[in-house]
């Protein structure tokens, strides 16, 4: 067994930010066009986004726990970045052209960073009709890579409302282009990891994850994401991909058992399902370990799959389309647990994956 499968939880406290509270509203009405707003093919989102502006709370910080976690082979550390890489901590506005067009996207580089040590990088995806900027302070991945270390990259999508040609729809923005060039980019300049860059995003951003996974299977080496998990049928098996999805139960847009996609009529399948058919193309033993974390979370994990990687299905029950363990809860969207935080179990999840295991 590979082990990662039966991971423990890992929780952390993430501190309230009141003060920004204020503009999560224009958040909350775009992440209400969700996953709808990604298509160029269906209307934005409408009526959804309206309601979605209702109410923002500040909220709690998760309980603590820990178990432990089974040992795992033992990853091949990576060479240092000779010469060294110099570049100053903290957020800085990248603009690129790519694909013709003019395109944006916010680099965080954590205090740690030397430039000799190979880094990893998440690329962090925000949901239709959001932003960067936005999406930084809801899913809190700028704060954790500073206390792991880590490098983020977090582009803004396209149009108005802004969002991802994750399908594609031809003629649409080349998303997966403009990414590739975010990641050539962003590993020149700086000392990254090639053998540890990760996606994550909610909902649009969730399925644009989805689509790097598959499209940019040579630089891509594990996916977590949120409220959207589909399994394209041109995705290429050569490579088995980590997949880690949290989606609750009362998903208003995005729904749990599969159905159509709120707003916009697009087909979604039913999240067991889309896990199980990423387990199928990872070579993964066919029936998940179950196990209830906490009173509303419950896993689903596959394992024994190809090149010790894992595929895993937290499900939030009574869960509504939002980040678990956010810094604000979006109540327009339902519930938000914070019995887990996201950010926290899929980054244990990336580390979780092994460097140096060829696959």
């Amino acid at each position: 067994m590979s082990g990662r499968s039966a991971r423990g939880v890992w929780w952390r406290t993430h501190d309230a930010l009141p003060g920004r509270a204020v503009w999560l509203a224009a958040l909350v009405a775009g992440s209400a066009l969700a996953f709808a707003g990604c298509s160029r093919t269906g209307p934005a989102g409408g009526s959804a986004a309206s309601k979605a502006a209702a109410s923002v709370t500040v909220a709690a910080a998760p309980a603590s726990s820990s178990a432990a976690a089974p040992s795992s082979p033992v990853a091949l550390p990576s060479p240092p970045c000779v010469p060294a890489k110099p570049h100053a901590a903290g957020s800085v506005d990248v603009r690129i052209r790519s694909g013709g067009l003019d395109r944006h996207y916010i680099l965080h580089v954590p205090p740690s960073y030397d430039g000799t040590k190979k880094l990893p990088l998440v690329i962090n995806l925000h949901g239709a009709g959001s932003n960067a900027l936005q999406q930084a302070f809801y899913s809190g991945f700028q704060k954790k890579a500073d206390a792991e270390g880590f490098i983020t990259v977090t582009p803004d999508g396209t149009g108005t409302p802004r969002a991802w040609n994750f399908i594609p729809v031809p003629g649409g923005a080349d998303d997966v282009g403009f990414i590739r060039d975010a990641l050539d980019r962003t590993e020149a300049a700086l000392c990254v990891d090639p053998a540890r860059v990760y996606a994550t995003g909610i909902s649009s951003g969730a399925a644009m994850a989805v689509r790097l996974a598959c499209s940019l299977q040579d630089r891509i080496d594990a996916i977590g994401v949120v409220a959207a998990l589909w399994y394209p049928p041109d995705c290429p098996t050569a490579k088995p991909m980590p997949v880690l999805e949290f989606h609750g139960t009362k998903d208003p847009l995005v729904p749990f058992d599969g159905g159509t996609v709120a707003n916009s009529g697009i087909p979604a399948p039913s999240v067991e399902g889309a896990a199980a058919a990423w387990a199928k193309a990872d070579g993964c033993e066919p029936t998940p370990a179950k196990m209830q974390l906490t009173p509303h979370v419950r896993t689903l994990a596959y394992s024994e799959c190809r090149g010790y990687v894992a595929v895993e299905l937290f499900i939030v029950e009574g869960g509504g389309h939002t980040w678990p363990g956010a810094a604000a809860d979006v109540t327009a969207l339902g519930e938000t647990t914070h019995e887990v935080n996201a950010t926290d179990e899929i980054w244990q999840f990336f580390i979780a994956q092994m460097p140096g295991v060829t696959r």
